[in-house]
């Protein structure tokens, strides 16, 4: 699924326009807001799940975006309408991770994700 698609589905704002590219190809999501449990996935995680995948979070911090950083995600989706405050705007930018945010909750944003055939790790 392009990144395009997912800002539709989920109807999302894009809040780095300067690093958004639409045509990058999302074929995983993982959503969490204890960056600690995020950073587990590095064990289990099977092989470019990072670079083709997603980070979904309500946790609106420097902290997400330096665990995604960290992760290889390129893309964070902000869930249940938060929004990045300047740091973390600056972060991203700084790390050329692209954040994205939806109204939905984290729940209803994975099964629409799910539903257009973005897979978990253990897919």
């Amino acid at each position: 699924m392009k990144l395009k698609e997912i800002v539709e589905v989920l109807n999302a704002k894009i809040f780095t326009p300067d690093t958004y590219d639409g045509e990058k190809e999302v074929k995983y999501a993982c959503g969490s807001d204890m960056m600690s449990d995020a950073l587990m996935l590095l064990r289990t995680a099977p092989d470019r799940f990072f670079e083709h995948g997603v980070l979904l979070t309500g946790l609106v911090t420097k902290q997400s975006i330096r665990t995604a950083e960290m992760l290889d995600f390129e893309v964070v989706i902000l869930v249940r309408g938060k929004t990045p405050n300047d740091n973390v705007y600056d972060a991203a930018q700084e790390s050329g991770i692209i954040v994205i945010g939806t109204e939905d909750s984290m729940f209803t944003a994975s099964g629409k994700l799910y539903a257009n055939g973005v897979l978990g790790k253990a897919e």
